[in-house]
């Protein structure tokens, strides 16, 4: 199932697909700290912190407190602290590197594109972001992936037709289903778990040096 000839820019998801994600999600982890389901503290997380700045003190009161449980927001905040620390000093995963630059030489147009807490003493951009020359969040956007607004914050970036854009990500609602929805194509890489996009719907690859076989020749 190879791409559209069309396709001019490859976007990226960041955790999970470049940037191993070795504490796994953060709305898992603060569920088990604060004994809350998953999907609540995952609306807690984009309503406060992924589609809009937020300090961490003030996302871990609201989260905290959204779960009933206040006398635990210290644990909240060192959780988010955590995270932080691990974007702002982030582990690649060993085919990272060596694609985004095969890509670039290649002359392909490069993008990211995560659903990411955020504040507004953001760390400094750590060294592979130089690779894209396009990084978008959520919280700067002010929506995350799957809701259209935020594929359409590429476009507009860019100035690139929906057709002429494939995202490569592991989660198959967020980065699968939301980009096929924008008109993109999509590439699903689902080494966080969960299940594969089924037959037909979006090409399935173990790594990411499948992606480059999967990409038309690139015409400068």
């Amino acid at each position: 199932m190879r791409l559209p000839d069309s396709l001019r820019a490859v976007c990226f998801d960041i955790g999970g697909v470049l940037v191993d994600v070795g504490r796994g999600f953060l709305a898992e982890e603060l569920a088990e700290i604060l004994d809350a389901p998953v999907p609540l503290v995952r609306r807690l997380l984009i309503a406060h912190g992924k589609t809009r700045p937020c300090m961490p003190e003030e996302l871990a009161s609201a989260i905290a407190g959204g779960c009933g449980c206040p006398d635990k927001q210290e644990l909240a905040l060192a959780a988010v602290h955590r995270r932080y620390d691990a974007i702002a000093h982030p582990v690649l995963y060993p085919d990272a590197l060596p694609v985004l630059a095969t890509l670039r030489e290649a002359g392909w147009r490069i993008v990211f594109l995560s659903n990411a807490i955020g504040h507004p003493n953001y760390h400094r951009p750590p060294a592979y972001f130089d690779y894209a020359e396009t990084v978008l969040h959520s919280w700067e956007i002010g929506a995350c992936k799957p809701d259209r607004r935020a594929f359409q914050a590429v476009e507009q970036r860019t100035r690139l037709a929906p057709h002429e854009l494939v995202s490569v990500g592991d989660s198959l609602n967020a980065d699968i289903k939301g980009a096929l929805n924008a008109g993109w194509a999509a590439v699903h890489l689902p080494r966080t778990g969960g299940p594969a996009a089924p037959t037909g719907l979006a090409p399935v690859v173990t790594d990411l040096h499948q992606v480059l076989s999967l990409l038309p020749e690139r015409r400068n």
